[in-house]
């Protein structure tokens, strides 16, 4: 109760007052388009650039390895429940299976994180969220134009998904913030209380905006692909990350991270590429909004187990 009330409580409140504000259209469109922007191009790089800085050695390498490898695993699980379960094409595959491993670990991981375990945490996060976009987002989109015939390759792809990995902000800060790590100058006084005020407004505003974005089912037709979706998102992909974690040998505030970081709910990034293809989106954006939902009781749950 007291991590539900401490750390998961604040959260979810945050993203329902932005839930409202759109509802009762207290925000124009504008405005959430120009506070997203800022949360993901200035406040949430500063965080990150500072927990990079001034976190204890870095474990990214293992960390990192062990959710992707979790999420590669249950990602191919996921394919074939999709293709012979709910007998859906090779594109609803990918959707599906996207929607099973795909989180949202930066409006949604890094604040709980950064709540639960102040910058080291989020200093571990970091590899996860950068390695979770630019591999699985690419994966999905491979089936999915392997299965509509546009005729590129998986070389084609990547090469087409390249420019945006590149400017991504996450992976732009971490590159540059190892590197600044790797001088050994730190940080210099003004520069660390510059970036700590644009880091502390980044969580917050981020589960605001987070909150007024979430997509809006148009019913809830495709029930089978939501449950199942949901129960690998939030429960067998954190067991397999965990067990993969721990068999790596990885503790303390990393293992916590890791597994915490693969029980995130379903991005909004899933459904964006699934209402780009015109695949699955309505079930994308049900499994977005009933995941997210229901993991108000599992990360506090997770949370409480992990200490």
């Amino acid at each position: 109760m007291g991590v539900l009330i401490g750390i998961v409580g604040p959260v979810f409140a945050l993203i329902g007052m932005g839930a409202l504000a759109m509802r009762l259209k207290l925000l124009e469109l504008v405005a959430l388009k120009g506070m997203t922007d800022f949360v993901f191009y200035a406040a949430m790089p500063s965080l990150l650039f500072l927990s990079i800085g001034g976190a204890p050695p870095l474990r990214l390498a293992d960390v990192a390895a062990s959710f992707l490898l979790g999420a590669l695993l249950l990602f191919a699980v996921a394919v074939l429940l999709g293709k012979y379960v709910l007998r859906v094409g090779l594109a609803g595959s990918g959707v599906f299976a996207l929607n099973c491993v795909f989180g949202n670990t930066v409006m949604l991981g890094i604040p709980i994180v950064d709540a639960g375990y102040g910058r080291e945490g989020v200093a571990n996060l970091l590899a996860v969220v950068a390695f979770h976009s630019a591999f699985l987002l690419p994966l999905a989109t491979i089936l999915i134009e392997a299965d509509t015939g546009t005729g590129r390759g998986p070389l084609g792809i990547l090469r087409a998904s390249l420019p945006g990995i590149v400017r991504n902000p996450v992976i732009v800060t971490m590159v540059l913030a190892l590197s600044w790590r790797l001088t050994g100058l730190g940080i210099p006084g003004g520069v660390q209380r510059f970036l700590g005020l644009l880091g502390a407004a980044g969580p917050p505003l981020a589960l605001f905006c987070l909150g007024a974005s979430l997509p809006k089912p148009t019913g809830w037709h495709d029930l089978r692909e939501v449950l199942l979706g949901g129960l690998l998102k939030l429960f067998l992909m954190p067991a397999l990350v965990a067990a993969i974690a721990f068999a790596a040998g990885i503790e303390g505030i990393a293992f916590k991270v890791v597994v915490l970081a693969s029980a995130m709910p379903t991005g909004a990034n899933a459904f964006l590429l699934a209402r780009r293809f015109a695949t699955m989106a309505e079930a994308s954006a049900s499994t977005v909004v009933a995941s997210t939902a229901v993991s108000i009781v599992t990360l506090a749950t997770l949370l409480s187990w992990l200490g």
